[in-house]
């Protein structure tokens, strides 16, 4: 039997659905019905209904809810301890703010807990749902009022940080080939890849309006927003950037911001903390810092 499995478990419990309950654990639908039918092999019990569309979970799984979870977190508060013993605190961040945000939240906080030690883990959004459950005692992460993580149903405490924007940025010498930008005229984009969190915050604002008035054409596609800058640099296009990564670029002129012709996108930053000791702390110790501020 595998822990995971159990987790399987709670989240089709929480989603009532094998589809949407595969995407919120990061694995493909095929592969999610497999851990639970290997769940129900190992039980020797059925917990879902297959014979119904969409499907239905059984009396058996319902049943079992309580006690699965008190496994789970049973299983995790052990890890916690173990964590807590060797004073080591492990941070999940989306890639920028691991660049970005994390070195000034460590530094503040060694100030109050010095005996302890600190790893983050990069990853992308998608991705440091499932690294906070499995690797991390506290979660930095950017959101949007339509992107969230919903951890109210656990003992997780929420921190807003702050926020950011996405700003669209070109080269200096790029804004000066293309001159004063027109309606209907191609401008170059470098885009964010597909499917990702901030490609997701540009499509469902900035985007649409792009796409009806100018003819856009994508140059490259990244992941990573870091890359993205030094593209832009490189004057291949027209990026929208987290300000706190351009900062520096905006105030020598190597970067030119377009913000004003084609709008930027807010983006909240927010820490997640888990109600352990250790990690408690650390939560605390970072909000202390931003009341100082």
């Amino acid at each position: 039997m595998e822990l995971k499995w159990l987790e399987d478990l709670l989240m089709l419990l929480e989603e009532q659905s094998i589809s949407r309950a595969a995407r919120r654990r990061h694995v493909t639908q095929p592969a999610y019905s497999r851990r639970i039918r290997q769940l129900e092999q190992w039980l020797g019990v059925e917990l879902v209904d297959r014979s119904c569309k969409p499907i239905k979970l059984r009396n058996t799984a319902l049943a079992l809810e309580d006690e699965v979870r008190g496994l789970v977190n049973r299983f995790y508060a052990m890890r916690n301890n173990v964590h807590e013993s060797s004073e080591r605190v492990t941070f999940v961040a989306q890639h920028t703010l691991a660049i970005t945000r994390f070195p000034i939240l460590i530094r503040e906080v060694k100030k109050r807990l010095p005996e302890s030690s600190y790893r983050v883990v990069p990853g992308n959004y998608e991705e440091c749902e499932a690294l906070f459950y499995n690797e991390a005692d506290l979660l930095l992460c950017y959101q949007t009022a339509q992107r969230h993580f919903d951890f109210s149903h656990k003992t997780v405490r929420r921190l807003a940080l702050g926020k950011d924007r996405l700003t669209p940025v070109v080269s200096a010498r790029l804004a000066a080939q293309l001159g004063e930008l027109s309606p209907g005229m191609t401008i170059p984009l470098l885009m964010y890849q597909q499917g990702g969190f901030l490609a997701e915050a540009l499509s469902g604002s900035r985007l649409p309006e792009l796409i009806r008035d100018y003819r856009v054409e994508s140059i490259c596609e990244s992941a990573f927003s870091a890359s993205l800058k030094e593209m832009a640099l490189a004057d291949m296009g027209i990026a929208w950037l987290p300000g706190d990564i351009i900062h520096q670029e905006l105030a020598d002129r190597s970067l030119v911001s377009y913000a004003t012709l084609l709008g930027d996108v807010e983006l909240d930053i927010v820490l997640y903390y888990r109600a352990a000791a250790l990690a408690e702390k650390v939560g605390e110790a970072i909000a202390g810092h931003g009341k100082r501020r």
